[in-house]
């Protein structure tokens, strides 16, 4: 490649499209087809980049470059298609070559996010499509046997979504904080099996799953004699080969009906691991919440199958819960949610600026909030009850009664700042001594999956002290069930008095303190602001400036994928 090439992708670095692992992919390129055009390189490059960002591909309909940068970089081809289309890297994916880029109707694919996509497309579709023979009046009326014994009333859209995994091999249901989620759950098992016994068949084998330890723990929790267990453990994880599970479509999970909750969470390439594992005659169940941050990997999955909801075959399986049964939708939380899904930044301040038990605003500068006695006291009352339990099962359940979350990791408004602050602030106040890197109370976030000691990413413990003296960390797992281990064994982790809103998907507390940047951040978005807020069953109180949060209520999270078109029918009926 000439300098001046060399030159473009230094301009790109700068600007922040690429990474530093993007110079040996630039290699890669460039020795399989030394002498493919420079806009198929930086097309690649780019391509490659997004992955990173959560996109899974490079939307060609759009400029390659931002205008100023495509002038500093001598007029690069506006338009790349011509050079892709002729390239010996580039395929349309469904021939024999394998190709490293994949140009698709108007996008650009690495190859194997092309494959990921259009085979979880391909398996959706077929699901979706299959109808069970378990449907209509019969299912309706012991649906109706269930709630009354009971005594519970569903709302219509919770009905439907039951009837809905009755009746379809596919069901997807989105929702809200406090819209019933897990009440569904328990019906579709109760139905399900019910349905099973009256036809002589025997009992349906069931797995419950989630993303994280911690929301498999919830879900284990909120469904009694049933364990969960994270999608990963599920499928098999191999340390030898850890993007091949030992479940796949030649060996398929031994069950009849998987749930999968916290659904918004996983990543196109697990989920397509996970649906081809998944026997073609067994349900599958999809829960979460479509307005919530998507996963931190690639892909939208959740919001794209509700975005290609309006037309068959999935409009007869997805079901979006409207009705809240923990706030009222009016004031306070309930209302705040709604505000910000429904971008308005007016409703959203007003509602904080209003004040009361639920939701309030506090507006301060970032070196005043850790000088604010209001702030330091909010502090110690969230982890006073924590802090003076008695025993780590004990600390471990009032863990869940308060955390401060922040949109950042570093910086003044960061985790890592305000983790220090907690600890100074506690330690002053004589409810922490915070002695070395290990010390009695200290909470705990495990930020990587380690198989052989089963904890995983979002995992929270605590370290605490034994009557011989020594330090041990301690947790509850998935199965709900709690051990210790040696605080020098564990695998990657941080305090977790505070934590990104990012790392708090999959739990919930009882008070929120959101902590927003003081400037304008790329980060901040309505996703974001929404996750934070709807981690609180009874309180959040919101620490930033109006400006911010009008720019984070303003601004939406985008996916570029082609997951949605590909579950659409083409205007000619085809897809």
């Amino acid at each position: 490649m000439p300098d001046v090439q060399e030159e473009w992708l230094a301009e790109l670095a700068a600007e922040g499209l690429v990474g530093g692992f993007d110079r040996h992919w630039v290699a890669f390129l460039r020795w399989l087809e030394p002498g493919a055009p420079p806009e198929v390189i930086v097309a690649g490059t780019l391509a490659r980049a997004a992955i990173d960002r959560g996109h899974l591909c490079l939307d060609l309909g759009r400029p390659l470059l931002p205008p100023a940068l495509a002038a500093r970089c001598g007029g690069l081809a506006a338009d790349c298609r011509p050079g892709l289309e002729n390239s010996a890297l580039v395929s349309n994916g469904r021939g024999p070559a394998r190709t490293p880029l994949v140009l698709d109707r108007n996008r650009l694919y690495l190859f194997r996010y092309w494959q990921y996509e259009t085979r979880l497309a391909e398996e959706i579709l077929a699901r979706a499509g299959a109808a069970s023979e378990e449907q209509g009046e019969a299912g309706r009326a012991a649906l109706a046997e269930l709630t009354a014994a009971a005594g519970i009333n569903l709302a219509p859209d919770q009905e439907r979504a039951v009837l809905t995994a009755l009746a379809r091999k596919l069901a997807v249901i989105s929702g809200g904080p406090g819209t019933g989620k897990t009440t569904i759950v328990f019906f579709i098992l109760a139905l399900l099996q019910k349905m099973a016994a009256k036809a002589g068949r025997p009992p349906l084998r069931i797995m419950l799953l989630a993303p994280t330890g911690k929301a498999a723990a919830r879900l284990s929790q909120a469904v009694q004699g049933l364990e969960a267990m994270t999608i990963h453990r599920a499928l098999g994880f191999q340390s030898r080969t850890p993007t091949t599970f030992r479940h796949d479509r030649h060996n398929p999970l031994p069950v009849d009906l998987v749930v999968v909750d916290e659904a918004s969470m996983v990543d196109v390439a697990l989920m397509s691991k996970l649906l081809a594992a998944v026997p073609e005659a067994a349900r599958l169940v999809l829960l979460g919440d479509k307005d919530q941050l998507a996963s931190v990997e690639a892909g939208s999955i959740l919001g794209d199958i509700c975005l290609a909801a309006a037309e068959p075959p999935l409009a007869a399986c997805v079901i979006q819960l409207q009705q809240g049964f923990r706030f009222d939708a009016g004031h306070g939380i309930g209302a705040l949610t709604r505000s910000i899904n429904a971008g308005d930044a007016d409703a959203v301040l007003a509602l904080l600026a209003a004040g009361g038990r639920e939701a309030s605003i506090s507006l301060a500068a970032p070196d005043d909030l850790l000088r604010d006695q209001g702030f330091r006291e909010l502090v110690l009352a969230g982890f006073h009850d924590f802090l003076m339990a008695v025993s780590p099962a004990e600390a471990l359940a009032r863990l869940g009664r308060f955390r401060l979350l922040c949109a950042h990791r570093r910086g003044w408004q960061g985790v890592a700042q305000l983790n220090r602050f907690c600890e100074q602030t506690l330690a002053a106040a004589g409810l922490l001594r915070p002695h070395g890197e290990w010390y009695q109370g200290r909470p705990l976030l495990i930020t990587a999956n380690d198989y052989s000691l089963r904890l995983f990413n979002g995992d929270l413990g605590v370290i605490w002290e034994e009557p011989d003296g020594q330090l041990r960390a301690c947790f509850l797992d998935d199965a709900g069930q709690f051990r210790t281990l040696a605080p020098g064994r564990l695998p990657a982790h941080e305090t977790a008095f505070a934590m990104t809103i990012h790392k708090s998907q999959g739990s919930e507390f009882e008070r929120v303190a959101v902590i927003l940047p003081w400037e304008v951040s790329p980060v901040l978005t309505r996703e974001l602001l929404y996750t934070a807020v709807s981690r609180a069953r009874e309180e959040v109180r919101i620490f930033g400036r109006e400006e911010v949060i009008r720019q984070a209520v303003a601004t939406r999270v985008e996916r570029i994928s082609g997951l949605a078109d590909r579950l659409r029918p083409e205007p000619d009926g085809s897809r």
